[in-house]
């Protein structure tokens, strides 16, 4: 067993949403109905469930870190409440390991305080084992099986579980003569072993190694069982059986399956790609390939040998597609013709078309500009993920510098989008004085990489100069707001403030300039100065649509009757509320009509 390592209290992290700082009891609120958590039962036997429905939300919906800080906040004591830790604590590892987070698992074990309850150290232990089975690392599983075999204190019941744990280390580090001996022993140790699901699938995947796929298959297919099936569909990809629309499908649901061990996952994948490689229909082998670059926690070199592959078979369809409309080299305008043509009815054929045009035709001009178009496509089909894999991934952009301007920008935004600051701060590292390119918008860039990298001075600097330029457009106005609130993220309020301030005189646009007259009172609001808050979002309101039913100017002058009462001024809100009421109905009516007499109660 290993030492116990004693760790300092649990550290709170507060999370500030960019200008409207709404609380994190308000906004659980908002999201699950009207449910105020309230603070930790110490009694407690189990996590309140609105609590646990707001974590699987955030983590469904990719913002996994906000729902592990979310869980953080409500971490119990365990001096005072150990029980109500230990629920706390074992809802936090299943949340890992349900993401695949396996090394988060393993910390978690060695971080373990020293006074936690022996029977939570045992529970989390034999989680530890299939945490590193599922990392692949067998030799680290089979120490801590073997300690817990040897162990006199063991209960003989788990031994046969235990026993085919280390069958399956021997399986993920490809010891398979280890893993044949293992099987052998266990069958003449336990007479009724064939009716045991999970020895059948160790023993399948044994024959699959062994190049006997077929009759693991009809080994396999007894059985509905996960773990069976999951060893039925790689023998299926590894024999003789032709990738289908169901088995490719179906390997697909496996893949995307958090709970599949790393080993297991990376065979299914490759066992996968070498039946895809194999299709003769390029259309169905483009889009399967960009289906398998849609699988997460995939090994780097699995993920550039798809990216190479799809290359490859987009420029040879795009190819065929030219050659089956008598296009002529050289002549590209109706290269360009054609695929625009298709964008509509089929993109996949436009993508291919592109493709060729990106990397095989000659002339630097037509290589930038079918890249462009190619990635306008992908953005467009809602394709982002396959965008930053095709050109992040792939061998033949090693260097990134290589590739036409437009499409290093659209790969830095992306990289901000997904606050990846070192992905972003690489790529425009490596253009050093980018020429014939818009200055104001490589600037921005420059900015908002070094406020999000921890350097916002310089960024507010750059951003100074930006502002100073005799005329911006709409495009780079909206770029300028972005990094405003990215000042405001690094509680640079007033810079931010002062840039929006700067910026408006030159907007002629009143639309633009309600919205950043509305901004500059969320700031104004950030800062507890209600009362320019207010005056703020009444200048927004008043250029908003001369119709008193325009959503922009209901929203600015509703925030403003809720700055005019933090002020103190509860007769301007009244009057703006009332106003509000008149001009609305159902169920936002309503709403203002209590706001209405909850103020004439309070000025009464």
């Amino acid at each position: 067993m290993r030492k116990l390592i004693k760790v300092g209290a649990a550290r709170k992290s507060g999370i500030r949403p960019s200008f409207v700082f709404i609380p994190r009891r308000l906004l659980t609120g908002l999201l699950f109905g009207s449910v105020i958590f309230s603070p930790w039962l110490q009694a407690a036997d189990s996590l309140p469930e609105p609590l646990l429905q707001e974590i699987f939300f955030l983590t469904d919906v990719g913002a996994e870190s906000l729902g592990m800080h979310l869980l953080a906040d409500v971490e119990p004591d365990l001096e005072v409440a150990a029980e109500a830790w230990i629920v706390w604590h074992r809802q936090k590892v299943v949340l890992l390991q349900q993401k695949g987070r396996w090394s988060e698992v393993v910390h978690e074990y060695e971080a373990l305080p020293v006074n936690v309850p022996a029977s939570h150290q045992n529970w989390l232990f034999s989680e530890l084992v299939h945490s590193y089975l599922a990392m692949a690392a067998g030799e680290q599983a089979r120490d801590l099986l073997l300690s817990l075999i040897w162990d006199s204190f063991l209960d003989k019941n788990r031994l046969p579980e235990l026993r085919r744990l280390v069958l399956q280390s021997y399986l993920v580090d490809g010891r398979y003569e280890n893993a044949r001996t293992a099987l052998l022993r266990y069958e003449q140790d336990y007479p009724n072993a064939e009716l045991d699901y999970e020895l059948l699938a160790l023993k399948a995947r044994l024959m699959i190694a062994s190049g006997r796929a077929n009759e693991a298959a009809v080994l396999t297919v007894v059985s509905d069982e996960p773990v069976v099936r999951s060893v039925y569909v790689l023998a299926l990809l590894k024999g003789l059986t032709p990738l289908d629309t169901s088995l490719l499908a179906e390997t697909l649901r496996w893949l995307a399956e958090p709970q599949l061990g790393l080993a297991f996952k990376q065979s299914l994948f490759a066992a996968l790609f070498e039946k895809v490689k194999r299709l003769d229909d390029l259309p169905k082998r483009i889009a399967a390939l960009e289906d398998l670059l849609g699988i997460n926690n995939i090994g780097g070199a699995q993920v550039t040998a798809v990216v190479d592959a799809l290359w490859f078979v987009l420029t040879e369809y795009g190819s065929r597609l030219a050659n089956g409309h008598q296009l002529l080299m050289g002549n590209f305008g109706p290269w360009f013709e054609l695929a625009e043509a298709m964008e509509q009815p089929n993109s996949r054929k436009a993508e291919a078309i592109y493709a060729w045009l990106a990397l095989k035709a000659q002339g630097a001009d037509i290589n930038a500009r079918a890249h462009g178009l190619l990635v306008t496509l992908l953005e467009q089909q809602g394709h982002m993920p396959l965008l930053r894999a095709m050109y992040l991934s792939s061998s033949q952009f090693a260097n990134v510098s290589v590739l036409p301007l437009a499409v290093i920008y659209r790969l830095v935004d992306m990289a901000l989008a997904d606050a990846d600051l070192g992905l972003a701060s690489k790529l425009m590292s490596q253009l050093d004085a980018p020429k014939g390119v818009d200055i104001v918008e490589w600037q921005l860039r420059r900015a908002r990489v070094q406020i999000l990298a921890g350097a916002p001075d310089y960024g507010i600097e750059l951003l100074k100069e930006i502002v100073a330029v005799e005329s911006l457009s709409q495009a780079q106005v909206a770029n300028v707001l972005l990094a405003a609130q990215d000042l405001n993220s690094k509680a640079k309020l007033q810079p931010a403030f002062s840039l929006l301030a700067e910026l408006l005189h030159k907007l002629p646009d009143s639309s633009s300039q309600r919205e950043l007259l509305y901004w500059m009172a969320e700031i104004r609001m950030a800062q507890l100065q209600y009362s320019e808050a207010a005056r703020l979002y009444l200048q927004s309101a008043h250029l908003g649509k001369r119709n008193d039913k325009d959503d922009w100017v209901e929203a600015a002058r509703h925030r403003a009757a809720h700055a005019l009462e933090q002020a103190g001024l509860l007769s301007d809100a009244l009057n703006i509320y009332q106003t509000l009421s008149a001009a609305t109905e159902g169920g936002a009516r309503r709403i203002y009509d209590y706001q209405v007499r909850r103020l004439k109660s309070s000025i009464n």
